[in-house]
C-alpha cells in the first residue's frame, strides 16, 4: 500500500517525458520501462529492483511526515534523472542532454507525443495537458 503513491507519480514522470520529448526510440526499453512501472521484475534487473523496492517499501513503512515526503521525493528525483539520462532519442542525446542544451518542450512536441502515445491531442483532458507547454 506504501509504494501506490511513488509508483504512480514515477508512471507520471516517465509519461511526462514520453510527451515532452515525443522523439524516443528503443523499443527494449520502453517494455523494461514500462515492466518497472508496474512492478514486474525484468530478467536484467530482477534482484537489484526486488531488493530496492522492498527497501524503499519498509522506509515508507517506518517512517513518518516529513520524512516520508522527503523518501517519495528522493525516489521521485531519482526516476526523473534515471529516465532523463536514460531514454533513447532519434538525436542520440538523453532528454535532459536535450534540455541543458536549451531545448524545451513545447505545445506541438506535446501534441506529437500524445499522438504517438496514441492519444487525441485535441481532446479535453489532452489539451488541458498541451495547455501546460510553451506555445513557441
Amino acid at each position: 500500500m506504501a509504494l501506490i503513491r511513488p509508483a504512480v507519480l514515477a508512471a507520471l514522470v516517465y509519461l511526462g517525458y514520453t510527451v515532452a520529448f515525443p522523439d524516443y526510440t528503443g523499443t527494449v526499453y520502453h517494455v523494461i520501462m514500462s515492466a518497472l512501472r508496474r512492478g514486474v521484475e525484468p530478467l536484467a534487473v530482477s534482484r537489484a529492483t526486488g531488493v530496492d523496492l522492498w527497501f524503499l517499501h519498509k522506509l515508507l513503512d517506518l517512517s513518518k511526515g516529513a520524512f516520508k515526503i522527503a523518501l517519495e521525493v528522493a525516489f521521485l528525483a531519482s526516476v526523473a534523472l534515471f529516465v532523463g539520462c536514460t531514454m533513447p532519442q532519434k538525436s542520440g542525446k538523453s532528454p535532459l542532454t536535450q534540455w541543458s542544451e536549451g531545448a524545451r518542450p513545447t505545445q506541438s512536441s506535446a501534441r506529437r507525443g500524445l499522438e504517438r502515445l496514441g492519444l487525441d491531442p485535441n481532446g479535453s483532458v489532452a489539451a488541458k495537458l498541451v495547455g501546460l507547454f510553451p506555445k513557441r
